[in-house]
């Protein structure tokens, strides 16, 4: 797998990554893909428009549990509206040896698989992550993705289609516009040109539009490049 700076790469790896050794890996087994290294908003890895993939080992799998950070990332990941993964990293022994109970494991195991969506598939080392990313990039090029529900926290799971979908990626490209914002602004104004027509005014009277973020859209739209 060829590391490149091109834009139209396969897969794109956050830069943290580079101290795991995966990019060593994935420049060392033969593929036609390539990759790039950037800076990720959320996950460690993606793949076209569509994947968001998390790397853990084992050790800090069970570490993010504790400290509840496993959730907020799973949130995120979900929140995007992409298809997401996780891929956990390391040997049995390595789940034996941890001071956590299983209980609490599969709790977390059902939570994101269950009710975030979000599956985990389990890796040996980085030799064996490496090879499933290339595997993901492979079948990403051959197979259409079935269109995964879009999780809000505190909210129910909601499928959109393909063209709310782009309406709402459009949106979260504003400052201070998330996924919950970007839906309460689609579903206020119904269309991207009213929401680009609409004054300051008109946006703060959606819910968790404020002065100043009505300002910043507005902004967005009608100052001078």
């Amino acid at each position: 797998m060829r590391r490149v700076n091109d834009e139209s790469v396969n897969l794109i790896i956050d830069f943290r990554e580079q101290t795991s050794g995966i990019v060593e890996e994935l420049e060392s087994l033969d593929s036609e893909y390539t990759f790039r290294v950037e800076q990720l908003q959320t996950g460690d890895y993606w793949i076209g428009d569509h994947i968001i993939i998390e790397r853990k080992t084992v050790n800090d799998f069970m570490v993010s549990i504790k400290t509840g950070r496993i959730f907020q990332q799973g949130y995120r990941m979900a929140e995007s509206g992409k298809n997401c993964l996780i891929i956990l990293e390391g040997y049995k022994a390595d789940l034996e040896i941890c001071e956590m109970s299983r209980q609490a494991i599969q709790g977390a195991m059902i939570h994101l698989t269950l009710f975030l969506g979000i599956p985990v598939i389990r890796s040996m080392n980085i030799h064996e992550t490496a090879s499933l990313l290339i595997h993901i990039c492979s079948q990403y090029q051959r197979q259409e993705l079935p269109r995964p529900k879009l999780i809000l926290h505190g909210l129910p799971a909601i499928r959109l289609t393909r063209k709310q979908r782009q309406k709402l990626f459009l949106l979260q490209n504003l400052p201070g516009i998330g996924t919950k914002k970007g839906l309460a602004l689609l579903r206020s104004f119904g269309t991207i040109e009213n929401i680009l027509n609409s004054s300051p005014d008109d946006l703060r009277k959606v819910k968790g539009i404020g002065q100043r973020l009505a300002a910043r859209i507005f902004a967005v739209f009608h100052e001078p490049f």
